[in-house]
């Protein structure tokens, strides 16, 4: 593999890990919602776990390529520790950063069965794949700054399409949620009569002109 094959391979690589992640994102996002019938929630659960898998496969491949490629000024240590690389090194280490973060929230979405057994561990899940969100934003962020052809018209397109599909999804997820807490929270009192509930049960209005 020349070094050309190698550049390709790993901003291919790159790219297609932030499409998978933004799908991965919108689907988590969109997949929760109990609103939902049962077989469409199962569908996008699917969808966000297959691609969240195959997002992390292609940061993989995104690392291994930028390492084994000498022309990238990266190298095992820059692509590994944060701050470590010549080329851009903030840029880099934000993917870094990304990738670790991304390794701990996928291994607590293995662990969800067991983390669910318990209080705690459901809120330690929920918290923790509450940071996709960042993690996503961490992803286009690299992208933007890292990639040699940020550019370039179809990478920008492709970037673009990505920030919209994730807050389109996130904004149907945040109205939904405001619609249910609007509707659980609204008049309890409904067709009884008006000071009927501030009224003690058992006690006539006590007449004053007696």
């Amino acid at each position: 593999m020349t070094a050309n094959d190698l550049w390709f391979t790993a901003r291919g690589a790159g790219l297609s890990a932030l499409l998978t992640l933004s799908v991965a994102t919108a689907c988590g996002a969109l997949g929760s919602l109990p609103t939902s019938a049962p077989g469409t929630r199962v569908v996008v659960q699917y969808l966000h776990r297959t691609a969240a898998a195959l997002g992390i496969g292609l940061i993989v491949v995104h690392v291994s390529t930028i390492v084994l490629d000498s022309k990238s000024h990266i190298g095992a240590a820059g692509a590994l520790v944060p701050f470590a690389a010549h080329y851009r090194p903030s840029a880099v280490a934000i993917g870094s950063c990304t990738a670790y973060l991304l390794l701990v929230v996928a291994a607590l979405g293995l662990a969800r069965g067991r983390l669910a057994a318990s209080p705690a561990g459901a809120r330690l899940w929920r918290l923790a794949h509450s940071l996709g969100y960042l993690l996503w934003a961490m992803a286009v962020l690299h992208g933007m700054l890292a990639g040699t052809d940020r550019g370039q018209g179809w990478v920008v397109l492709l970037i673009t399409g990505c920030v919209l599909l994730v807050l389109a999804a996130g904004s149907v997820r945040l109205l939904t949620l405001e619609e249910q807490a609007a509707e659980s929270t609204g008049p309890r009192l409904a067709g009884r009569p008006i000071g009927s509930a501030s009224r003690p049960a058992g006690r006539q209005p006590r007449n004053v002109l007696r």
